[in-house]
C-alpha cells in the first residue's frame, strides 16, 4: 500500500522540526538544566496618576465612612430586596449609613452606576455619573533576563494602560451624603509572547480590572482578566484572581502556552496589576519559558 505524497513530506517536516529542537526532560534541579530555561523580568514604572493628570488625590470626606459590600452584606440585600432592583445590580460597590439615610452604590448590568438611596421610609434609584479625568499609557523597563538567548523572546514590549474617573453622589437628592465621592481606576496591561519558533504565532495576556477606592479602602475591584492566541497555540493553563492587603488591591494573573507543533518551548506569564487606597497603580510581572518534552500542553515542563 502506497502513502499519498503529502504524507512524505509531513513526515520530513516533523523529523526536521525535532532535529532543530532539543528534546528536554523535566528540570529536576541537577547540574545542566538550568540551559534549558530563560526568563525576563519587566517592570512597570512608577506612576503618579493624579500628579500626572493634574488631579487632586482623593481625601475621605467628613460624615459616614464607605463600607464595603462584604462588611455591610445584610444591610445591603435588605435595602436591594426591598427596591426590587435584584435583576438589575450587577456588582455593588459600597454602602452609606447616615443618620436618617442609607445608601448602595452599584454598577448595573448596563455597565452604569447607581445608587439606592433610603430615605424617609422610602427607596428611589438614582443614576450616577462616572466623570473621566484622563488616560495614560506607559511602557514596561526589562530589569532582569537570564537563560538560553533562544528561549528568551521578547519582541513586544509589555504596555499598560490606566483610565481614572470619580464617581459624585452630588446629585442623588440626598442631604447626608452629597458631598460623598469614590474614584475608579481602570487598569489595562498586555503581555504578548511570540514565539522564535514560529514568530507568525502570538498569544496575549491581558490583566485588566477597575479599582474603586476612597482615599482610604479599596471598596471593591473588578477582574475582566483574558488570555487570547493564535489559532495553532493551546493555552495549558489560565488563571486569575484578586486579592487586598490594608492599603492596596491587587490583580493577579497566570498562564502557560504551548505551540501544537512537534517539540517546541512551553512558555508561561505571570503578571500583576495594583492599585492603592489613594490611587498610586503600580505593577509588575516575570515571564519565563522552558523547553518541554512531549506534542504541545501534554509535553512535561
Amino acid at each position: 500500500m502506497n502513502l499519498p505524497k503529502t504524507w512524505f513530506v509531513l513526515l520530513a517536516l516533523m523529523l526536521a522540526a525535532m532535529a532543530m529542537v532539543p528534546m528536554a526532560s523535566a528540570c529536576d534541579g541537577s547540574d545542566g538544566c538550568e540551559s534549558n530555561t530563560s526568563s525576563q523580568t519587566y517592570q512597570t514604572p512608577d506612576v503618579d496618576l493624579f500628579a500626572e493628570l493634574g488631579v487632586e488625590k482623593p481625601m475621605p470626606a467628613a460624615g459616614p465612612a464607605w463600607q464595603t459590600y462584604d462588611s455591610s452584606k445584610n444591610a445591603v440585600d435588605n435595602i436591594i430586596s426591598k427596591s426590587g432592583e435584584q435583576n438589575d445590580v450587577g456588582r455593588v460597590i459600597g454602602y452609606l449609613k447616615g443618620k436618617s439615610e442609607q445608601a448602595v452604590l452599584f454598577k448595573g448590568l448596563d455597565g452604569n452606576h447607581y445608587v439606592l438611596l433610603e430615605k424617609d421610609g422610602k427607596i428611589v434609584t438614582k443614576p450616577v455619573k462616572a466623570t473621566e479625568l484622563g488616560s495614560t499609557e506607559k511602557k514596561d523597563i526589562k530589569v532582569a533576563s537570564s537563560g538560553d538567548a533562544f528561549n528568551a523572546i521578547d519582541t513586544i514590549t509589555p504596555t499598560t494602560r490606566y483610565d481614572l474617573r470619580k464617581i459624585s453622589l452630588s446629585e442623588t437628592g440626598s442631604s447626608e451624603f452629597g458631598m460623598k465621592t469614590i474614584y475608579e481606576t481602570h487598569i489595562l496591561r498586555t503581555d504578548s509572547w511570540v514565539s522564535a519558533f514560529d514568530p507568525n504565532k502570538r498569544a496575549d495576556l491581558i490583566t485588566e480590572g477597575t479599582f474603586l477606592y476612597d482615599g482610604s479602602q479599596i471598596l471593591d475591584i473588578g477582574d475582566n482578566t483574558n488570555a487570547i492566541q493564535d489559532f495553532g497555540i493551546d493555552r495549558c493553563e489560565f488563571t486569575h484572581s484578586t486579592r487586598t492587603t490594608s492599603l492596596r488591591g491587587y490583580i493577579d494573573s497566570h498562564v502557560i502556552w504551548a505551540l501544537l507543533l512537534f517539540n517546541p518551548p512551553k512558555h508561561s506569564v505571570d503578571a500583576w496589576i495594583s492599585c492603592s487606597v489613594t490611587g498610586v497603580p503600580g505593577g509588575g510581572r516575570a515571564i519565563s519559558e522552558w523547553v518541554s518534552s512531549g506534542f504541545g500542553c501534554f509535553g512535561t515542563p
